[in-house]
């Protein structure tokens, strides 16, 4: 593997400067973590079957820094989570290295005795094909921005009892190609109203209202929503969690054609703790979504997923995720842009999985081995089934 001199002296600089601090014993203002590993990736663009060219494959070197700073004074609790990256792959053609922000902000204010305020804003600067968003992977070969900023507050109406909570969101999607820009560049705005009954010690019930307008730099998949339902929430014994929302949405898309549509959705979640540091989630969801073809005003997206985690021993942890979707794609929510002669409805679907073994050398080190695998299998573009497996071996160590 040949290293270009700036990509080496970038690895060596951030190592040797992680290293030099972590031989101290001073204490540092912030938490630091330095992650460093080599990862090899089948499939660098996520290069579809149907299309001409071959898939890429690379051997990359990945340096991670991840800043970790908070603080909390009397009713005010800040958190700041910066990770920059810096990527540099053995194999691929035209650009050689990415170097990707994310940025994580988070305020909890308690204005009153009865009242608090949360705040959290995600940005990412990335120079890379792929973004998930509400577990969902966007797959652009183009650099992107992208930030949610979500906000809300809590008020008790009734001591201990009856609370109402007024919530927002703001997601803006930006890339930076304007022929990719003009296809996929969006504003989703979500408001909503939710009024909280605490039924029983660990048990609340809440009804919830939201309104949601979806905004495309074209309008072909601009979308109004309105979602009425209701949640609960129960903690069974410290082992045993489960919640549970549903209800039904109602939808404008203008450019569809079926204008209005509508449909019930849920979303449940098992939380098991069986022993110390042991936890099984898995959940199951359906709903209307937003589509990621342009062809089509929306997707109805069935959804099972999962994560385990488990201590193997005092220094080995094992970690496992995985998701499967199906996004049912109907000629009724066909957009202007549908094409009888070219295009089909049908189903799309997403599978992913990870894994990784980390193992605690010290206190302050850890080495990681991971594995990730996507597939997405596609009636409405089958040129873009593609399936992807990345491999990696890292060192992680804390200053």
């Amino acid at each position: 593997m040949r290293l270009q001199s700036i990509p080496l002296a970038l690895l060596a600089m951030f190592t040797v400067a992680s290293v030099a601090s972590a031989q101290s014993d001073q204490r540092l203002p912030v938490d630091i973590y330095n992650f460093l590993r080599v990862e090899y990736d089948d499939n660098v663009y996520t290069t579809g079957e149907g299309v001409a060219a071959d898939k890429v494959e690379s051997f990359k070197i990945i340096e991670q820094l991840e800043l970790l700073f908070d603080t909390e004074r009397n009713n005010t609790y800040f958190g700041v989570n910066y990770s920059p990256s810096f990527v540099y792959y053995e194999d691929r053609p035209d650009d050689s290295s990415d170097l990707n922000h994310q940025l994580d902000l988070i305020l909890n204010q308690q204005i009153s005795r009865r009242t608090k305020l949360q705040v959290k804003d995600t940005l990412r600067r990335a120079e890379e094909p792929g973004l998930v968003e509400d577990d969902v992977q966007i797959r652009k070969n183009n650099d992107f921005f992208y930030n949610s900023l979500n906000a809300n507050v809590e008020t008790q109406v009734v001591p201990e009892k009856t609370s109402v909570r007024v919530d927002g969101r703001y997601a803006v999607m930006r890339y930076d190609e304007d022929d990719v820009a003009d296809a996929s560049d969006y504003d989703q705005l979500t408001g909503g109203v939710d009024l909280i009954q605490v039924l029983a010690p660990n048990t609340t019930a809440s009804g919830q209202v939201r309104y949601t307008t979806l905004d495309y730099e074209t309008s072909f998949r601009d979308s109004d929503s309105v979602q009425v339902g209701a949640a609960f929430s129960k903690i069974f014994n410290p082992k045993f969690q489960a919640d549970l929302r549903g209800g039904y949405e109602y939808r404008t898309a203008d450019n569809a054609v079926e204008q209005d549509s509508h449909s019930p959705y849920v979303d449940g979640s098992l939380v098991f703790l069986p022993a110390r540091d042991t936890r099984l989630t898995v959940g199951a969801g359906y709903s209307q979504d937003k589509s990621p073809v342009n062809t089509f005003a929306l997707q109805r997206r069935a959804r099972v997923y999962g994560s385990f985690s488990r201590p193997l021993s005092a220094a080995l942890t094992l970690n496992l995720t995985g998701s499967y979707s199906m996004g049912d794609f109907d000629a009724d929510d066909a957009t202007t842009l549908y094409d009888p002669a070219t295009d089909t409805d049908g189903d799309e679907t997403v599978l992913q999985f990870s894994s990784r073994l980390s193992y605690q050398v010290t206190v302050r080190n850890w080495i990681q081995a991971s594995y990730q695998y996507t597939e997405l299998e596609s009636d409405v573009r089958p040129d873009s089934d593609f399936d992807r497996n990345r491999v990696s071996l890292g060192w992680k160590y804390s200053l």
